[in-house]
Formats: structure tokens, C-alpha cells, sequence
């Protein structure tokens, strides 16, 4: 996510002023706003989605684990496993 350096400059000043000024990120929408601030952001569609829906890498993969525990059925039973915890 990027913001303009002039935005993040007043953004930075009004929370020196006020430390518990309202500052709202809309990711939808991609805008920050906050009392005298209204501004667009860039990110990127798939980082935005991932945020949308509360994704990190290991929720990413977990998405996956019907796919991944059929794979895990088919192996031969010759191949290594991890170590059990």
C-alpha cells in the first residue's frame, strides 16, 4: 500500500496533534480518511484480497486442504513422511 508522502506527512501531523484522532482505511474503496484527509491508495488486487479476507500464507494453503490431504492419499506408501510432531 502507498500513500502520497505529502498525505502521510499530515497524517503524521494530526496524530501528533491528536493521538486519538479517527483515521479509517477502507480497503474496498482503497482510501484513507481522516478528519481534513481524504485520500486513494494503490494495492495491488491480490495483496487487497488477501487482507479482504484475513489471509496469510499458511490460510492461503489451508484453502487447499481437501487437494492436499487427497495428494497426501494417493502417495505411495514407499515415499517419505514428514516426521510427526
Amino acid at each position: 500500500m502507498e500513500l502520497e508522502p505529502e498525505v502521510v506527512r499530515s497524517l503524521m501531523e494530526l496524530v501528533r496533534r491528536d493521538p486519538e484522532a479517527e483515521i479509517t482505511i477502507d480497503l474496498r474503496a482503497r482510501t484513507v480518511a481522516a478528519p481534513g484527509t481524504l485520500a486513494a491508495f494503490e494495492i495491488d488486487d491480490f495483496t487487497r484480497w488477501r487482507l479482504l479476507e484475513g489471509l496469510d500464507d499458511i490460510g492461503l494453503t489451508l484453502r487447499h486442504a481437501d487437494a492436499i490431504a487427497a495428494y497426501e492419499a494417493r502417495r505411495p506408501s514407499w515415499m517419505p513422511t514428514a516426521p510427526s510432531a
